[in-house]
């Protein structure tokens, strides 16, 4: 018969901590700047009110890793790719950029956030502040490696402004903080505009 070491149970991280790889794909080629909120509302968010607002479920993102390939329009073309980490006030900026001229090889970046770098550290659902931008013309694959606290306060309190929609449904919005544009569109998951 096996004996516990303890008398009591063991001491428990009792908020709800999830890490996944989420895909977009994108629309338009200007430089993007990605948000805490604009993560928070990737992860999930849920409508509601009816075609004005979703409210996300997480509290707290943090990205583990961005990976991009980026394939040029036609033969002869190039085609770059690239991403900037936001510095805090003790480090720089750091970017990182690859460049193709071959349509049977995408150009690719895959980077985790430098040390120091805002990304790196834990990002509030509410935070307005540019975490990482991008440069990835149409057709670029975007994949984001996100950690994330879900919300326990009992109430989904931070919201976002969509067009469209229901009470109720859970939605993953766009990478990119202005969810009019739509520039970084998730894939394989529902989402709205």
């Amino acid at each position: 018969m096996a004996t516990s070491s303890s008398r009591h149970p063991p001491q428990l991280e009792s908020n709800i901590r999830v890490t996944h790889r989420f895909r977009f794909v994108s629309t338009n080629g200007a430089l993007t700047g990605v948000t805490g909120e604009s993560l928070a509302g990737a992860v999930g968010a849920v409508g509601t009110l009816l075609n004005s607002l979703v409210s996300v479920s997480a509290d707290f993102v943090r990205v583990s890793y961005v990976e991009m390939w980026t394939p040029p329009a036609a033969q002869g073309d190039s085609a770059t790719c690239s991403i900037n980490w936001s510095g805090t006030a003790n480090s720089p900026d750091v970017e990182f950029s690859d460049t193709t001229v071959s349509v049977t090889d995408a150009a690719h970046v895959r980077s985790v956030p430098p040390r120091n770098s805002l990304a790196g550290f834990w990002q509030a659902a509410s935070s307005n502040t540019t975490v990482f931008s991008l440069i990835a013309p149409p057709g670029t694959i975007i994949d984001v490696r996100i950690s994330f606290i879900l919300s326990d306060s009992g109430a989904l309190t931070q919201t976002i402004a969509v067009a469209t929609a229901a009470l109720g449904e859970t939605y993953y919005l766009s990478l990119d903080p202005s969810f009019a544009t739509h520039y970084y569109v998730p894939q394989s998951l529902n989402t709205t505009h």
